[in-house]
């Protein structure tokens, strides 16, 4: 498993990055082909802001955590990942049991820069709208630690998005065109 760290500061030693491979490299025994790890490290008023990024078995599982020690942020994001990595297991066997293997596709990110004036659009993310169930989609917006997902749902073929509400429910728009 390769791990990539981006860090604009160039203010992680070499002994954390070791100690970072080692301990998320201990994730890799959920997966049966974990192909990288991606670590961005920032320092914000004195606090230490880790964002780490799986990418394996068509999953992308994204954690952030921040602390004053980046080997307590490693520790934490490390906790955060292992513990949504059990409960995808448990429900991928559960879905398994119910209905056969169905894997959750990824959503592909890319990010491209524009440059407008007034509101300004900080973020642009494209991804394959793939078909999934209401069920995949809610696994794998939670896998990414996100408020909204986007798909092409499977039982009416549209576009929909999947948002958490406050009550820790959730909602589902679908536009009419």
């Amino acid at each position: 498993m390769e791990l990539l760290v981006r860090n604009a500061e160039g203010n992680v030693s070499k002994s954390d990055r070791e100690y970072a491979a080692k301990k998320l490299g201990k994730l890799q025994r959920y997966f049966n082909k974990a192909s990288k790890v991606e670590m961005v490290h920032t320092v914000q008023k004195g606090k230490h802001r880790l964002e780490v990024t799986v990418f394996a078995d068509e999953f992308t599982i994204r954690g952030e955590e921040r602390d004053q020690s980046i080997r307590a942020c490693v520790d934490k994001v490390s906790e955060k990942l292992e513990r949504r990595l059990r409960r995808l297991k448990g429900r991928l066997i559960d879905a398994h049991r119910r209905r056969g293997n169905k894997r959750v596709p990824p959503a592909l990110l890319e990010t491209r820069p524009t440059k407008k004036q007034g509101p300004r659009i900080v973020e642009r993310k494209r991804f394959h709208g793939k078909m999934m169930s209401e069920e995949e989609a809610a696994l794998q917006m939670e896998l990414l630690d996100h408020a909204f997902f986007a798909f092409r749902n499977r039982e009416t073929g549209r576009f929909a998005v999947l948002y958490r509400r406050k009550d820790g429910d959730y909602g589902l728009l679908e536009p009419e065109v």
